[in-house]
């Protein structure tokens, strides 16, 4: 017997009943996710003057569950109890590698198989895949994770936009990305005029598309004046496994090298070595605290050759070796 087909988010119905939403709560999980993802169901309940939207909290074990920031959320239902929900949305944050919950993994296994809508907020796509849900649907994820997430699950379709709806699995990458995604959601069901004055409730702006992407350009990002150092950065970026040599970027520019170096020197008060070895380190921490590779696939996947050169590099730039980090990541995050 076939399972049945996950719902579908379909035209605006003023007369629809209102969507039951479920949030369950993964320690560490971010707050400003959380409140991004619920405070636009309750105001547009206000501003249509009907109840369009309910919401429960649940967790693993109801009672506190603590955010990243340490403030609690109390949960009322734990996962055997929870309510019905149309749609049951688990949210979470950093330092789920290691974390695995069973329990979770079956009950949305089981909401799948019933035809419920399931969504993930932030690193929670990662229990997603875990739970086995996602198939051959797209997701995102916080852009932190998605090299961990590709590593971990090679098959999995995953993208860099800032939230994803497919065919009843809603995945957003959390922070404010989680309000778009609960505005496209209202935009479907109560229209998009009703969305637009939602957004402008919480001085959001105007909607933003699902595919638009994560991160600031790298114009913004480095305040980048000179666009031949925007293209220079952006190979750095595209090239960590196998570092380019900085004559060669600087060809690329048509810049001598001493020319390159007094660029880079004069926008960022660094060299390029330098500002090309901070990227990697900086993609090798990320690694490290967000995915399960072997300290030697970490150190590989951004251009160094040997562990001992990676293990001296990382320890004079973080001040603590791969291994104290990695170890460090992962206290407290034992299996349930």
């Amino acid at each position: 017997m076939s399972s049945p087909k996950p719902k579908t988010l379909g035209q605006p119905d003023p007369v629809q009943k209102p969507l039951k939403v479920s949030y369950i709560l993964v320690p560490g999980y971010s707050m400003l996710a959380l409140s991004s993802a619920i405070e636009p169901l309750r105001s547009v309940n206000r501003l249509l003057g009907r109840t369009c939207y309910e919401w429960t909290i649940a967790a693993a074990q109801k009672g506190p569950v603590s955010a990243s920031n340490g403030l609690d959320v109390q949960a009322a239902f734990d996962l055997g109890d929870a309510p019905h929900a149309d749609l049951t949305i688990v949210v979470a944050s950093l330092g789920l590698d290691g974390y695995r919950n069973k329990a979770l993994e079956r009950h949305l296994r089981n909401l799948r198989g019933h035809g419920r809508m399931v969504g993930a907020i932030s690193n929670a796509t990662l229990l997603l895949a875990q739970a086995g849900v996602v198939g051959a649907r797209c997701v995102t994820i916080h852009w932190e994770s998605i090299e961990g997430l590709v590593m971990q699950f090679p098959d999995l379709k995953v993208c860099g936009d800032i939230y994803r709806i497919e065919d009843g699995l809603l995945t957003a990458a959390g922070g404010t990305a989680s309000m778009d995604m609960m505005l496209d959601l209202i935009g479907r069901r109560e229209g998009w005029t009703a969305a637009s004055q939602v957004s402008e409730q919480f001085l959001h702006g105007p909607l933003r598309p699902a595919s638009e992407a994560q991160r600031s350009g790298l114009k913004w990002r480095y305040r980048l004046t000179d666009p031949r150092l925007e293209t220079a950065i952006r190979r750095m970026e595209d090239n960590l496994s196998k570092p380019l040599r900085i004559a060669q970027l600087a060809s690329e520019v048509d810049l001598s090298e001493r020319q390159f170096e007094r660029l880079f020197h004069k926008a960022l008060l660094k060299s390029p070595s330098q500002f090309y070895m901070e990227l990697r380190l900086t993609t090798a921490y990320r690694l490290l605290v967000t995915t399960t590779s072997s300290l030697e696939e970490v150190a590989e996947s951004t251009g160094f050759s040997s562990q001992s050169h990676f293990g001296r590099s990382f320890k004079r730039w973080c001040g603590r070796s791969p291994l104290a980090v990695r170890v460090a990541s992962n206290s407290g995050m034992a299996a349930v």
